[in-house]
């Protein structure tokens, strides 16, 4: 039975189809018709996700015995509209005490020691970011889209999306854009480094007006300060001090100054969304390219990449795929494959160990 491990897509040019759409909860309309060819800065679709609504235990805060005695305390009034950290009540004295509102929004009621906020409707609006043709309309959710270019897919991103020029690190690595004036070359662009990725690289991701990092990999005690970087940031390799495959840093050099969506969205369980660059060429293909493979086959020759340490970010080719369980080290016994990395180094992998970069 043949074995279909994780895939990735690593495409110098292929057909990409890609949803626009709204979140679920979204009221929204679409901006455009089937057939439409877009821009890559093109509004495809609006919405507004519905209010929510906030709970402030005024009484509590205060130390009231009767709850109704906050309306007594009441700086705004029913109705009125408030920013965030605006006060909301207080006392007044030397020792004055007052309870903030933790939203923007609007006062929408006040009772039994509760002041109820209801937060401003959140506005979305949705780009293509790529230039492309609609070849699907969903009312009131969004639009599918059909594309032609590069496609790099890694295996973490920070939730963020950018869309700038594709442009490799300086030669002394992004570390040295940190406290000097940026070149031009650099502002908005994505940019591309082969070190693992530090905060000093996050630092001058925010301090110099950067679109978004393409690493091969960080530290996983910088997850929480990367999801609240201002651009996207997408690992191809995984966590850990790995460096960048010569593969992909090779194919995203050669798109030196092309425009890239820089997709950076987080890996779900149940979901086939990746984190993801998609790089429009300057020219259409002359003829229509093939759309990816799905569900890789593994065989003699298929080229892998590894997944688990000690090995993990190598590349290499399939050289035989034993039939029967392989004990390994750990006491485990379990199917595998014999790899030849691009050292020349021929290791035992497990199956799940291995990851095909899609063609």
């Amino acid at each position: 039975m043949p074995y279909y491990p994780e895939q990735r897509h690593l495409l110098d040019m292929t057909v990409i189809r890609r949803q626009r759409f709204l979140p679920e909860d979204a009221v929204g309309r679409v901006e455009v018709r089937n057939g439409a060819v877009v821009n890559l800065r093109d509004v495809v679709a609006r919405g507004l996700l519905p209010s929510r609504y906030v709970i402030v235990e005024g009484a509590r805060y205060f130390n009231l015995k009767d709850p109704a005695e906050l309306s007594d305390l009441m700086l705004v009034e029913v109705g009125e509209t408030v920013e965030v950290k605006a006060p909301l009540a207080g006392r007044a004295g030397q020792r004055s005490k007052r309870l903030l509102s933790p939203v923007a929004g609007v006062v929408a009621l006040v009772a039994d020691g509760r002041i109820l906020v209801q937060v401003e409707p959140e506005e979305i609006t949705l780009e293509a970011g790529v230039d492309a043709t609609v070849v699907g309309v969903e009312n009131e959710r969004g639009v599918i889209i059909e594309t032609f270019g590069a496609l790099v897919q890694g295996v973490w991103g920070n939730g963020k999306r950018s869309i700038g020029s594709l442009r490799p690190e300086p030669e002394d690595g992004i570390e040295s854009l940190y406290g000097e004036d940026l070149d031009m070359q650099y502002r908005g662009a994505v940019v591309v480094t082969r070190r693992p990725l530090r905060s000093t690289g996050l630092m001058v991701l925010e301090a110099q007006g950067l679109g978004g990092i393409i690493a091969p990999s960080m530290d996983c005690d910088l997850i929480e300060e990367s999801e609240s970087a201002p651009g996207a940031v997408l690992l191809t390799e995984g966590f850990g001090s790995i460096r960048m495959s010569t593969t992909v840093f090779g194919m995203l050099s050669g798109l030196n100054g092309k425009q890239v969506l820089l997709d950076a969205a987080q890996p779900e369980r149940w979901s086939a969304r990746r984190p993801e660059a998609i790089i429009n060429p300057t020219s259409r293909a002359s003829a229509r390219p093939p759309r990816p493979q799905a569900n890789f086959p593994l065989n003699v020759n298929t080229q892998v990449r590894l997944t688990r340490s000690p090995n993990a970010g190598q590349m290499g080719r399939v050289v035989s795929l034993p039939k029967a369980p392989i004990l390994l080290e750990n006491g485990l016994r379990t199917l595998c494959a014999e790899i030849e990395t691009l050292t020349g180094e021929k290791v035992v992998v497990p199956l799940a160990n291995l990851e095909v970069f899609g063609r």
